[in-house]
């Protein structure tokens, strides 16, 4: 017997405990508008107010909306779909015939929280919460028009790793959305709390779609049947402004007193519009139909105008507040008023795009791909356009390359998420005794997997498609804010745990002729990160990662004294070769402009337990805030004087 000696041990950080509270809860709804199938149940987090009168659940299936609210134990929202949620609608006017006499949102682009596009729901990433008392999730937005607006670089949805191949398919959008739930006391009486959702939406294409109306929607159950909006004069026909209406109120209630319900109260300083008003009926079916009849429930809407230009953000909050209309208004009146941001963008309409442009026509050959151990995944096909190259990138794991065979040799290492050719980047944390690595990796962290939520083709030409990204290291790099993985409307229940990080990715990837025509083409990659949260992370290593079979045994990269200054090289390049003469390899190449004023590097590395070889394109920039920065690598088969000759002459 001993005693060991105990050493002092510096202060780690501790990974913050951020798991939620969840259940399953019964629900009875089509997965989809004008689908037979239902849904018998989808996993919600639940919140209870300090004072135990609320409950109130958040459906990971459909974009971390609030589908139920309970006060007292009454339930006040409708319970079996969103009961309060965010939709945007661009209204279009085509010139088609098919649209004389429709209402506009007949043909609108309608980035949606709550609802589902042909079964593709708006895909929630991650989510994190602080006991029962607040939550923050992170989700993609679906069109829920499935691109009746025609728009000019839609995105088939994919809900988990699995294109949608209804008919029409169902769309994904380019919209983020944050949600931020917390409890605020109310001192108007019962009861002591009302629900406030924070909220950020956040387009992470450059561009703008044009004027959205912003739906800002509750839905209520079908026995309430008593309405109440203030202000009354704020109609779709005379709309308010923010300058002289500081928050709108509208709610649903369950007795002519209006004391059982709920309504929801916007602030609109933040919106800074001239067009806000209350709508009593918002059901997705009248907006499109005028069916008045509608569904078993009363959906109502505070509706406010306000672009979104690119690569840009909006933060807004409003309240859930349960109890009587009374009260409810009282707060609303009492709100400050809000500071207001920015002037909006001026209004703009969708540009007319002809009928015959339709995402249809933008479908993709699929395969299937194994990954260890056996494990069957989706992935799309490219054919380079001689017939010399195939290249699988797995819709199950982000959208990396896992395979590329050039004259049917295999020149990926593609059996788990920790390889195969992908973007990720590293943050170092000191985190105490050890250093940390904060590491967004575009396939996932080997064990789960980053959701791919939209994906184009040209045939096997060309793709492109949209990730939310993982991090691979499971939080060792302490990131102050992690998100629990969500993968198909379920949270994270491993150990150790995922998690979701606050990064897309969007990857355009086609074939480029090569000069030296051996092989013929070769496979460029144009890529574009944006970080969707308002926050600071520091310098972040950008790793241009490609894993090469073990076969692959002879090193080759250019320029050789590397790091070096991008003004001082127009590139960098490097990959493994099978033989001295470099003639039977892989390597990849970026400009260094992709890295201006900044050092660019080349690093290699054999994996002795997993057996493969990698080369990584490395440098070194920072991305905070809401912004995004644009890449292109290039992927380069055969020999080495060639691709080398390739990469000299990028600029």
């Amino acid at each position: 017997m001993f005693l060991a000696t105990l050493l002092p041990v510096a202060h780690a950080k501790a990974i913050p405990d951020v798991r939620c509270s969840v259940e399953d809860y019964p629900v009875r709804a089509v997965v989809a508008w004008q689908f037979p199938e239902t849904l018998s149940h989808v996993q919600v987090v639940v919140l209870r107010d300090p004072a135990g009168e609320q409950e109130a659940r958040f459906d990971l299936l459909h974009g971390a909306t609030l589908i139920s609210l309970r006060y007292r134990g009454k339930e006040l929202l409708f319970g079996h779909t969103a009961g309060a949620s965010v939709a945007m609608f661009a209204t279009r006017r085509g010139e088609e015939a098919e649209l004389k006499g429709l209402t506009p949102y007949w043909s609108a682009f309608n980035p949606d929280q709550g609802g589902s596009s042909m079964g593709v729901p708006a895909t929630t990433a991650g989510v994190a919460c602080h006991g029962q008392s607040s939550l923050r999730a992170i989700a993609m937005m679906i069109d829920r028009g499935v691109n009746n607006s025609f728009q000019k670089d839609p995105l088939l949805g994919v809900w988990q790793g699995k294109i949608s191949d209804n008919f029409p398919p169902g769309y994904s959008s380019s919209y983020t959305i944050e949600t931020n739930a917390s409890w605020v006391e109310h001192s108007g009486g019962g009861p002591k709390y009302y629900l406030k959702l924070e909220q950020s939406v956040v387009h992470i294409r450059p561009g703008s779609d044009g004027t959205f109306e912003w739906f800002l929607t509750g839905a209520a159950p079908w026995e309430f049947d008593y309405e109440a909006r203030f202000p009354e004069n704020c109609l779709e026909k005379t709309p308010c402004s923010s300058a002289n209406t500081p928050a709108l109120a509208i709610g649903r209630y369950e007795d002519e007193e209006r004391h059982t319900g709920v309504a929801t109260v916007v602030p609109t300083g933040a919106w800074n519009t001239d067009r806000a008003f209350l709508r009593d009926n918002a059901e997705y079916v009248v907006l499109l139909y005028g069916a008045v009849w509608a569904a078993p429930r009363h959906t109502y809407a505070s509706v406010l105008s306000r672009a979104l230009p690119g690569v840009r953000g909006f933060h807004f909050s409003w309240y859930v507040c349960a109890g009587p209309w009374d009260q409810a208004q009282d707060f609303a009146r009492s709100l400050p008023p809000e500071k207001a941001t920015e002037t909006s963008p001026p209004v703009t309409e969708l540009a007319h795009v002809p009928p015959d442009h339709d995402a249809v026509r933008v479908s993709c050959q699929t395969t299937e791909f194994r990954m260890q151990p056996n494990q069957p995944e989706h992935a799309i096909v490219l054919k380079d356009p001689a017939g010399e190259q195939v290249a699988l990138f797995d819709t199950t794991q982000g959208g990396a390359l896992v395979s590329l065979k050039y004259r049917g040799v295999e020149h990926i290492w593609g059996y788990n998420g920790g390889g195969l050719l992908q973007m990720a980047f590293h943050n170092r944390r000191d985190a105490g005794p050890w250093v940390g690595d904060y590491n967004p990796t575009q396939a996932g962290d080997g064990s789960a997997m980053s959701p791919l939520t939209g994906i184009a083709c040209e045939g096997t030409k060309s793709a492109t498609f949209v990730t939310m990204m993982l991090d691979f290291n499971h939080n060792n790099g302490f990131y102050e804010k992690p998100l629990i993985a969500v993968w198909g409307g379920r949270i994270n229940d491993m150990v150790p745990l995922s998690y979701a990080s606050p990064y897309t990715l969007e990857v355009r990837a086609q074939w480029v002729p090569n000069p030296a025509g051996e092989p013929k083409y070769y496979l460029k990659l144009d890529e574009r990160f944006t970080h969707i949260a308002d926050e600071n992370i520091g310098r972040f290593t950008y790793d241009f990662a490609a894993y090469i079979p073990w076969e692959f045994s002879v090193r080759a990269v250019d320029p050789a004294n590397c790091p070096c200054d991008s003004s001082q090289t127009s590139h960098m390049a490097g990959g493994w070769y099978q033989e001295e003469g470099r003639k039977t390899g892989l390597a990849v190449a970026m400009p260094s402009s992709n890295f201006a004023g900044g050092k660019v590097d080349g690093t290699f590395n054999s994996d002795y337990m997993w057996r493969n070889r990698n080369f990584h394109l490395n440098a070194v920039e920072s991305l905070d805030g809401i912004s995004s920065k644009a890449l292109v690598w290039y992927v380069m088969p055969g020999p080495w004087s060639n691709a080398v000759s390739f990469a000299r002459s990028l600029r």
